[in-house]
């Protein structure tokens, strides 16, 4: 995993984490709250673009997601990125959601969404079954 050095995220922005090979970087802004940094300066709230998280999920959910973050006001966007990969048009990104909500992620936030997924015609029988499969494994609410 690179961890970033606060110099590489314009303003007063750390950095937390490269997010792909893209240019990319996922950091806390001088208020605490998270945001997407691009090498050409630009800036926006993970919820604005939710798509430039995505690589996130190519890594394991651990080294993402025990990044000790103190600044940080805002909870991370861990959940929303999962929840967005589910619920997107890729099976790939689905599928390596799953992958993290397999190896351990906290799935009970994400009930209704494996509900779905497991029901989806449009997915791939593997990812129906994979979400049907931690569906059945949440405690009963």
């Amino acid at each position: 995993m690179e961890r970033l050095d606060d110099d590489l995220m314009a303003d007063d922005n750390r950095a937390v984490i490269a997010i792909g090979k893209h240019g990319l970087t996922l950091g806390v802004d001088p208020d605490g709250h998270w945001i997407v940094s691009a090498n050409d300066g630009r800036h926006w709230r993970p919820a604005e673009n939710p798509v430039s998280l995505l690589p996130l999920l190519e890594r394991r959910h651990e080294d993402v997601t025990t990044l000790g973050i103190d600044q940080a006001f805002d909870p991370p966007p861990w959940d929303d990125l999962v929840r967005f990969a589910m619920s997107s048009w890729s099976d790939y990104w689905a599928g390596l959601a799953l992958g993290w909500l397999e190896d351990g992620y906290p799935a009970a936030p994400f009930r209704d969404t494996l509900q779905s997924l497991k029901s989806a015609p449009q997915r791939t029988q593997p990812i129906r079954h994979r979400a049907l499969r931690l569906w059945r494994e949440l405690p009963t609410p």
